[in-house]
């Protein structure tokens, strides 16, 4: 799995919720995805454009109307939607789905195999800046996706990140992506 393509399908916020939403059912129209969301139709609608873009979407011919396509999924689409679908019953909670919108928790949790120090995980998420990365490893710290380890043992005190539980599950899951 490249973690580029991953960061590419995670930017928009809305993108995996989508997908999964249209491989449980939900219509492929901006307002019944939003529906299903619980997000607004704008912040739907650029997700969608976006899933366009990466041609994991396509417009349905013959239905919907020119200015409110209905879309379906393509070949790369469906199976990317069913992961999707997937990783979404894993992570249950409502906190926790929030985690997944955000454009660098599942690259990060793609690079914690093992405990990792923050400079490494710099070096693997190379288009990250240092704010991003220190406030996505703050989310996923209290979320207890992550746990966050201080080795005083050496000056300065090393800082390192390993799974936790819930990181280890869509870790696992994020193996099988079915990215090219």
């Amino acid at each position: 799995m490249d973690t580029c393509e991953l960061v590419k399908l995670c930017s928009r916020s809305w993108s995996l919720t989508a997908l999964g939403l249209m491989a449980d059912g939900v219509p492929g129209r901006t307002s019944p995805l939003a529906a299903a969301a619980g997000c607004g139709r704008t912040a739907m609608s650029g997700s969608v454009c976006h899933l366009v873009e990466l041609g994991l979407l396509e417009r349905n011919p013959g239905y919907g109307h020119p200015l409110r396509p209905e879309l379906r999924l393509t070949a790369d689409g469906e199976d990317i939607a069913n992961w999707a679908s997937t990783l979404i019953w894993i992570v249950k909670g409502r906190a926790d789905r929030r985690l997944l919108r955000s454009k660098w928790s599942l690259p990060l949790i793609s690079c914690l195999p093992n405990e990792t120090r923050y400079s490494e995980l710099r070096r693997q998420l190379i288009p990250v800046s240092d704010r991003a990365l220190s406030l996505c490893l703050g989310r996923l710290t209290e979320g207890r996706w992550i746990s966050r380890q201080v080795s005083t043992d050496q000056s300065p005190p090393a800082v390192s990140y390993r799974l936790n539980e819930t990181g280890s599950h869509v870790h696992r899951h994020l193996k099988v992506i079915p990215l090219g």
